[in-house]
């Protein structure tokens, strides 16, 4: 009888302890000094909000990134918001990412997990690789989302058919 007494306990601190870890990987996005942030905080507040998720490791980011730093001011309606899956144990390459490529517009740090739960929680799809490009209204409405590489070009006409 202890057996199965002491093999309950062990299953249910496991399911206990499981449920806490992912009911709160959807909240781990810091700001580049490791502090608490969320994408909310930067949604919905009365401007055209572009994030583009990226990854240090990404081709495809380091050929776009610098077309999204020029872009970055051109339509006062419109304000950037990075999120580098690097994840914590790759802030220092997140840094120097984001310091290499002069992006003066906001960055938080996540993963691929925590960025992938937030976008099937927020989006119509999760995370299908990077870059990834969600396009929110003033009002924090979702209006636009694509996987790969989207020329700031277009970015620019979405918003404007948007105004």
């Amino acid at each position: 009888m202890k057996p199965n007494f002491l093999a309950n306990k062990i299953i249910t601190l496991f399911l206990s302890l499981s449920f806490l870890t992912f009911s709160n990987v959807a909240m781990a996005f810091t700001d580049i000094d490791g502090k608490p942030a969320s994408l909310e905080s930067y949604i919905g507040k009365g401007k055209f909000t572009i994030v583009e998720v990226w990854a240090t490791e990404c081709p495809l980011c380091r050929q776009h990134m610098p077309s999204m730093v020029k872009f970055d001011g051109k339509l006062k309606n419109t304000q950037i918001v990075g999120v580098s899956i690097d994840g914590q144990d790759g802030i220092d390459d997140a840094e120097e990412f984001i310091m290499q490529y002069g992006m003066k517009f906001p960055n938080l740090i996540s993963n691929a997990v925590e960025m992938n739960i937030w976008m099937q929680q927020n989006t119509p799809n999760g995370l299908v690789g990077t870059p990834m490009f969600m396009m929110f209204d003033p009002k924090g409405q979702l209006f636009a989302m694509q996987g790969g590489r989207v020329s700031t070009a277009e970015m620019e006409k979405i918003i404007k058919s948007k105004s």
